[in-house]
């Protein structure tokens, strides 16, 4: 198994040294350095060389090939240390600390956790057959559809930063990891949830093209454990960390990416009058896309299609949403139901569109997740796509955008699944909508709560917590909300 495989990025001396004078310069003066994930040793190196206070080193690496590389490394600097340092072959998440280190901790010395763990998820460890992962549980506690559907996955290093935190947190200490900045995000925000003794919680932002090839938004986070929970993180490059960007965590209870930003525009947070949909689920692209050519519709795999034509319907991907309206497209889709649980064995009464599905089924059948326990069935369907306006975003662009979408050729237009949307009867009520989405303070309060380097920025989640109504305080109390925001009542589970 390769280096990527294991998200094994040796981190560069020059990096690991401008990491420890940083830190040395901050004033830390560490007595034990941990390092969980070591490799071949740059970081312990650099450490012995800013951090002469340190007495004992204690290192754990899962692979064996760097055993031999990590003592050579050792032997060779050339460098006077007083520390002790313990080198294991191990898993970091089953490790039992020697006697002669639990023996250390009984004099309460200052503990510098320092490192680069993995930048994979425990499911990408576990379909290349690694064995670097904790024991399989959800470690956010999630429920029902959100753990059917992959929220449940989770980052390797989250869990060994989580990890080493909790084990150590009845020690006073100094924790200072490479990782993904999605990765800090989630730490900070489930400091509550764990009870993690955190303070002075910072993410400095690094280049990670520049020091490890890799196209990932990441940073060192550092904060102290061992004191009374804290929520929120300071954000700054670590090329210029006195210069603080914004601070994200926990603020009144909601859980936002700049602190300030939403004290000025959290005034909409509240519950939506619409209720926000996500886009069709199908996870069958080659079958259930066609694109309309001269010589007719044509799938994924470059066959032509001919079926029924109810079952045919405009289909509009999320990458179509920069615009500001949407009224054509030239892709269509295949609606198999028009709700949720319709019995799709009906299907056979449509016998172009049957023989389609069914010469096709490899395709459908080998979907693997449980929303497709019923045969050619789809998800995120039901009365509400088929109305025929619809006000919608795209939740991977890292700009919030509303677009209005239009009927073309006298149907109602689907949206994929990277897209949450609002359905209307009305062209008139969907502009009025479309237009006070489009304000400069909901566009402020989502960047407010977005966290721009997620895979998805704009959740269903955050969209249902626009209040609409809330928008009179900017008008004033003499000047009505529209008409249509009277109307709505609490949104139903439909």
């Amino acid at each position: 198994m390769g280096k990527v495989d294991l998200g094994d990025f040796q981190t560069p001396k020059h990096l690991t040294d401008a990491i420890c004078e940083y830190l040395a310069k901050e004033g830390l003066k560490p007595d034990v350095l941990i390092e969980p994930t070591c490799g071949s040793g740059n970081f312990v190196i650099s450490a012995l060389k800013y951090f002469p206070s340190l007495r004992y080193v204690y290192c754990v690496e899962i692979q064996p090939k760097y055993e031999d590389e990590f003592h050579h490394n050792m032997a060779s600097i050339n460098l006077e240390y007083k520390a002790k340092i313990e080198f294991h072959n191990d898993n970091i998440f089953t490790h039992k600390f020697s006697d002669d280190f639990l023996n250390v901790l009984k004099d309460n010395p200052y503990i510098l956790i320092l490192g680069n763990p993995p930048w994979v998820t425990n499911a990408e460890i576990s379909r290349l057959g690694g064995d670097n992962i904790p024991p399989k549980m959800n470690i956010k506690r999630y429920k029902g559809i959100d753990a059917l559907t992959g929220k449940s996955n989770f980052d390797i290093s989250e869990y060994i930063i989580l990890h080493m935190i909790k084990q150590f947190c009845e020690w006073k200490g100094t924790i200072a990891m490479l990782c993904k900045t999605s990765v800090a995000k989630n730490i900070i925000q489930s400091a509550p949830l764990f009870n993690l003794k955190i303070r002075n919680a910072k993410l400095l932002l690094i280049d990670a093209k520049k020091e490890f090839n890799v196209n990932a938004s990441a940073g060192l986070f550092i904060a102290d454990f061992g004191y009374e929970v804290t929520t929120t993180c300071k954000v700054s490059s670590f090329y210029c960390p006195s210069k603080e960007t914004r601070k994200f965590g926990w603020y009144n209870s909601k859980f936002v990416s700049d602190i300030e930003l939403y004290k000025r525009y959290g005034f909409l947070d509240g519950v939506s009058p619409f209720e926000w949909r996500q886009g069709v689920k199908h996870d069958a692209s080659k079958i259930l896309i066609l694109k309309k050519t001269q010589d007719g519709l044509i799938n994924g795999l470059g066959e032509k299609v001919e079926i029924e034509e109810e079952f045919l319907y405009p289909f509009v991907r999320g990458s179509k949403l920069r615009a500001s309206e949407v009224k054509d497209t030239a892709n269509m889709i295949i609606l198999t139901q028009k709700r949720l649980g319709d019995n799709t064995s009906i299907l056979k009464e449509y016998p172009k569109l049957w023989d389609y599905l069914t010469s096709h089924a490899k395709y459908l059948d080998g979907r693997k997740s449980r929303v497709y326990k019923d045969r050619f069935s789809i998800f995120g369907i039901g009365p509400y796509v088929f109305k025929p306006y619809k006000v919608a975003i795209c939740g991977l662009y890292k700009e919030p955008n509303f677009s209005l979408i239009y009927p073309i050729n006298g149907k109602p237009a689907i949206l994929d699944d990277t897209s949450y949307y609002l359905s209307f009867d009305s062209l008139e009520e969907a502009v009025q909508v479309w237009k006070m989405l489009n304000s400069d303070c909901v566009k402020k309060f989502m960047l407010a709560n977005a966290f721009l380097d997620s895979k998805r920025p704009f959740t269903k989640e955050l969209l249902n917590r626009i209040d609409l109504s809330k928008l009179q305080i900017l008008v004033g109390e003499n000047e009505d909300i529209p008409e249509l925001l009277k109307r709505q009542t609490t949104p139903s589970s439909s």
